[in-house]
């Protein structure tokens, strides 16, 4: 660490270059800041001559960072994020009191599982928390917990997701939903039937085979996907208005058919369980308040039902 060449810099100048590189707005930033248009200008001005470089240009929609720029976007919001959570971090942590905003990352299958649980039980013990569920692709968590952009995550773990911190919470099945009065399924569901019904599958990365094809596959088997959504909710309100069969995991699939209209049935093929998993950067390992909410979610999951 060159530590003439820190106590040379400006911190508030890379406050600025930070936030302006996630608004891409000077007027947007300037807001943000709560100082005037001016002295953001002012601010970018020296930031070109400190870096030697344009860093934002304009674009269509506004500023565009420069190569440099963005090479600076990845250490400069781990670098203040963690300076950030230095100068904030107090052993007496009281939830009771703490006006704490929390990033979770989840899927929106965790969020309709576990919320009925976590919300009530994070309003008891924290009621002036702020809490923010957020979605995004598995391969984007690592970096965004790493940078602060989202404090904590939970997934299912069908992936490696490199040197994250993490913990199981609970693990679910896979369970088949039709529709209450579908005219091809009765009681039960044969594996022959399930093959020759279209599929409605859900894939949140958007692509690539599943659980379900390469257990048919196994069998010489295939089925025939006549819709793919990548939203766990939107699945099943299709299949209560069509004569599709959507294979899900089973707590999702009994939490919409217990509004009605849907059936749940046991899968025709054996399909392994899957783990779902905490997930939080090694920065905050010890954090007061970061240590409370892995606590709280960790006891809000085993309240869950065994599905």
């Amino acid at each position: 660490m060159d530590h003439a060449r820190l106590a040379r810099a400006n911190l508030n100048l890379l406050v600025t270059l930070d936030v302006l590189l996630e608004l891409g707005s000077v007027t947007r930033a300037a807001q943000r800041l709560g100082v005037t248009v001016s002295a953001v200008s002012h601010s970018l001005r020296a930031l070109r001559e400190t870096f030697d470089d344009p860093l934002l240009v304009r674009g269509r929609g506004g500023l565009t960072p420069t190569p440099r720029a963005l090479a600076l976007v990845g250490p400069l919001r781990t670098g203040l994020v963690t300076l950030d959570q230095a100068l904030a971090d107090d052993p007496r942590f009281d939830p009771a009191t703490s006006t704490r905003e929390v990033r979770l990352a989840t899927t929106d299958y965790v969020a309709v599982v576990l919320s009925p649980t976590l919300v009530p039980a994070l309003r008891a013990a924290a009621p002036r928390l702020s809490l923010s569920v957020l979605s995004f692709p598995e391969d984007a968590l690592e970096g965004m917990l790493e940078r602060g952009e989202v404090d904590i995550a939970i997934y299912p773990s069908f992936r490696d997701l490199g040197l994250l911190k993490r913990r199981k919470l609970f693990d679910d099945g896979f369970a088949c939903l039709v529709r209450e009065d579908h005219p091809d399924v009765g009681k039960r569901l044969s594996l022959a039937r399930y093959v020759a019904l279209g599929h409605a599958l859900i894939s949140p990365q958007g692509r690539g085979a599943t659980i379900v094809d390469r257990a048919l596959a196994e069998r010489g088997l295939e089925r025939h996907v006549a819709l793919r959504v990548q939203s766990f909710a939107a699945a099943p309100l299709v299949v209560a208005s069509s004569d599709l069969v959507l294979t899900a995991p089973s707590r999702l699939a009994r939490a919409f058919a217990r509004h009605g209209g849907l059936r749940v049935l046991p899968p025709p093929i054996p399909l392994e369980r899957f783990p779902n998993h905490l997930f939080w950067h090694e920065r905050f390992d010890h954090d007061p308040a970061h240590v409370w909410l892995r606590e709280a979610i960790a006891a809000a999951a085993a309240q869950l039902p065994r599905s």
